[in-house]
């Protein structure tokens, strides 16, 4: 299962994002050793000036309930913007 969690930032409003998500995604992978992550963003802002930020969970074989509570537990650490939408996909 991959789960695509995305959301809407000014990134002047929060300069230091990028080094709160990557910390979050190094402590998973610390965590669930066979996960494999990414943060991507949409090449042009919107019309507000807010980006798109997407972080992508590729979860394999993992519990996506046991997942899903820690990463929010670290979310809440880090403070991270919200709303944060979360989608799942699995393979065809």
């Amino acid at each position: 299962m991959i789960i695509y969690v995305y959301y809407k930032i000014i990134p002047s409003a929060f300069p230091e994002l990028a080094v709160h998500v990557r910390s979050i995604q190094s402590q998973l992978t610390t965590e669930f050793t066979s996960l494999t992550c990414d943060l991507l963003k949409r090449p042009q802002p919107d019309e507000e000036g807010r980006e798109t930020w997407m972080e992508v969970y590729d979860l394999g074989a993992l519990s996506q309930l046991n997942f899903l509570k820690r990463l929010s537990e670290l979310v809440e650490q880090q403070g991270l913007p919200l709303p944060r939408r979360n989608e799942s996909f699995v393979p065809i």
